[in-house]
């Protein structure tokens, strides 16, 4: 895509200030971003697309008749999704959104099927990318109560494999869906955002996207939400949200530490993972904190990116919590929705002790080395921090939630010793489930 159409930062203000704010952690507040954006694996990656480079840039987007294209979620029954863009088109068209560098690859396909360009009909769709690359916010020019954020295929080495193969696509919108079906009984700690539609190309089988919808308190301006990773990251001008928190709440680092993502984030893994069979991937990226508008903790959460989800199925079914009818790709059960692919990875105490490691190494590590490096240079005034003090902390609100939640005192400590802390979890989670010969209430 030419640079002549990445547009300038002004088109960004049709948004309401939660989005803009959103979007401005999601490309500024970078934590580390070097871990995540190898660029010596793709010297020809175009780096203006980078989240921290990249203005608004108009989405190529194309109409695909139904029969070339498997449909999943919104998009199956005619209507949600990237539908809402436009009523122009028959429901034997679907709109499919195509990321600028990855647009070449869709060449012969697109001209196989007469794919026709949405630009054709005069819808000119503006995106961002948000941290992850290939994910963009999206809205239809002029229209910005209909924004959403896409999940593209991206072919670049620089970030692993970002492609959206059939059974991601299919496992993001199932998940989804349960979570959907569950929200009822779901912890008033935790909201998320929705993956409410899919289409891959049938003869493109690994090149597909998810569209993901965005909540309404989000879009009203009431919540604004912010990625763990984004506490962190920033410089210039784009001071770290943590720093900015701490100096408009007047509350010192270590007490947002234990309160948020210690306490609060305990209560909230263990419910999700030992009463829902909820797994959490538990990065930076993933997790968002729920702030008010004026940036004070509201003490809740919001998971985005059902692909990372784990899922206890086992434990779900002794509670009488059974998947939706349906799921799709669920004629390939095992590789879409019981395991990641990885050795292990099917097994209860890989998903338990995969979702605790995440979060010890990728949130809590990182934020006491920034706590540390702050303090050094004076930003912040708190008790010298030693290595794995933030860990520790952590543990002792995990064994202290245990013991509200399940009545089971255990002494061992997650950050000196995770498998036997997975083991204690595992023996609780034996015995819960034992008493579970009917749903709870």
């Amino acid at each position: 895509m030419p640079i002549r159409e990445i547009a300038d930062e002004n088109v960004v203000e049709q948004l309401p200030p939660t989005l803009r704010a959103l979007m401005t952690l999601e490309r500024f507040h970078l934590h580390k971003a070097e871990m995540f954006q190898n660029l010596a694996r793709d010297p020809a990656f175009d780096t203006r697309y980078l989240p921290q480079n990249c203005g608004p840039f108009l989405l190529p987007c194309f109409w695909i008749r139904r029969e070339h294209v498997y449909v999943y979620g919104r998009h199956s029954v005619g209507g949600g999704g990237l539908r809402d863009f436009t009523g122009r088109r028959s429901p034997e068209q679907v709109l499919f959104p195509i990321h600028p560098l990855s647009l070449h690859r869709y060449g012969v396909f697109l001209s196989d099927v007469a794919a026709q360009s949405a630009a054709d009909d005069g819808l000119r769709i503006w995106a961002i990318p948000t941290s992850s690359t290939r994910t963009l916010l999206a809205w239809p020019d002029g229209s910005p109560e209909k924004a959403l954020f896409v999940k593209t295929t991206l072919h670049s080495d620089i970030f692993g494999d970002r492609r959206m193969q059939r059974s991601k696509v299919g496992r993001s919108v199932g998940l989804s869906c349960l979570m959907r079906d569950s929200r009822v009984s779901l912890p008033p700690a935790l909201d998320f955002f929705p993956e409410i539609s899919g289409v891959v190309p049938r003869r493109m089988q690994d090149s597909g996207a998810v569209v993901r919808s965005i909540p309404d308190d989000i879009k009203a301006g009431r919540v604004l939400t912010a990625p763990l990773f984004s506490l962190l990251g920033g410089s210039g001008k784009h001071t770290p949200l943590l720093l900015t928190i701490l100096q408009r709440n007047g509350m010192s680092a270590l007490r947002f530490v234990e309160e948020t993502l210690c306490a609060a984030f305990a209560k909230l893994w263990l419910e999700m993972s030992l009463r829902h069979g909820l797994i959490l991937e538990s990065h930076g990226q993933d997790i968002l904190l729920a702030l008010s508008p004026d940036l004070v903790p509201q003490g809740r959460f919001y998971y985005r990116d059902f692909e990372g989800l784990q899922v206890d199925w086992e434990l779900r079914r002794r509670r009488g919590l059974p998947p939706p009818h349906d799921m799709p790709h669920d004629s390939s059960w095992r590789e879409t929705y019981a395991t990641w692919g990885y050795r292990y990875s099917e097994f209860a105490w890989y998903k338990l002790r995969i979702s605790l490691f995440t979060y010890l190494h990728l949130v809590l590590n990182e934020t006491e080395l920034s706590l540390q490096d702050w303090h050094a240079r004076g930003l912040i005034h708190c008790p010298n921090l030693e290595t794995g003090d933030i860990a520790t902390m952590f543990s002792r609100h995990l064994r202290e939630a245990l013991k509200a939640q399940f009545g089971v005192r255990v002494e061992c400590d997650v950050q000196r010793s995770l498998n036997r802390f997975v083991i204690s979890l595992l023996k609780i989670r034996r015995d819960i489930m034992g008493t579970w010969n009917s749903p709870l209430p």
